[in-house]
């Protein structure tokens, strides 16, 4: 027989993400790219046909194909464009799973078993007892972000470690996390300004560098 479940405890299922604003920005992407995409490569196979290099089918059937074939190309260009934005977060991220704390392992047992909100509810508990604790408000976050469906209250975690007299590590920490934050959230207005002021903390760093070669490029791209 399974052990009871505690009485009072609830299992959270865990939320399915879905990143609408990448699954938009493809959209954007794709429609920008298909039609020029598609009419290079329909001129290119209509020389041939011209040429008599190739037979009327084969041309209708290249054509046909021309659509899965600048899918694929759209569907690349984004993920190499993606990976090359998840690449700049984890540099400044150092990503890698946070480190463990003998006094987090309750609510780490928690969440482990899928009880979210309860895990969720005993942090912050501990946040009033312990209110210089930031690690506990990265892996609460964490719990709002992934499991809980709030990336707001994710955002004001992020914010408090600022204004807590955070480590130098620990306010680096919160603004990495809060321009990974702005960037799945599609927010472009809040990511800009956690952009500049990284590049202007940071200058002169490699992180601080590449910050501030991303916030120009999405200034060139709005103004094109």
């Amino acid at each position: 027989m399974s052990a009871p479940r505690p009485s009072g405890v609830h299992r959270v299922k865990p939320a399915v993400e879905v990143d609408s604003a990448e699954r938009a920005q493809f959209i954007r992407l794709a429609t920008l790219t298909f039609p020029p995409a598609f009419l290079f490569l329909t001129l290119g196979e209509a020389l041939a046909y011209g040429k008599g290099w190739i037979g009327g089918w084969t041309l209708a059937l290249l054509i046909l194909l021309n659509f899965p074939a600048v899918y694929g190309l759209s569907l690349l260009v984004f993920r190499l464009i993606n990976s090359s934005a998840h690449g700049f977060t984890n540099m400044v991220l150092a990503a890698g799973n946070l480190p463990p704390d003998p006094a987090h392992s309750p609510y780490e047992a928690l969440a482990a078993r899928g009880f979210y909100a309860e895990a969720a509810a005993a942090y912050r508990q501990h946040l009033v007892e312990q209110p210089q604790d930031h690690l506990a408000r990265v892996k609460l976050a964490d719990l709002y972000r992934h499991h809980l469906a709030d990336a707001d209250a994710a955002e004001r975690l992020y914010l408090e470690i600022r204004r807590g007299k955070p480590s130098p590590s620990e306010d680096r920490l919160a603004s990495n996390l809060l321009i990974e934050l702005y960037r799945k959230a599609g927010r472009k207005d809040r990511l800009m300004v956690e952009l500049a002021r990284f590049a202007d903390h940071y200058k002169g760093t490699r992180a601080g560098e590449d910050a501030a070669r991303t916030l120009r490029e999405m200034k060139e791209e709005m103004r094109g």
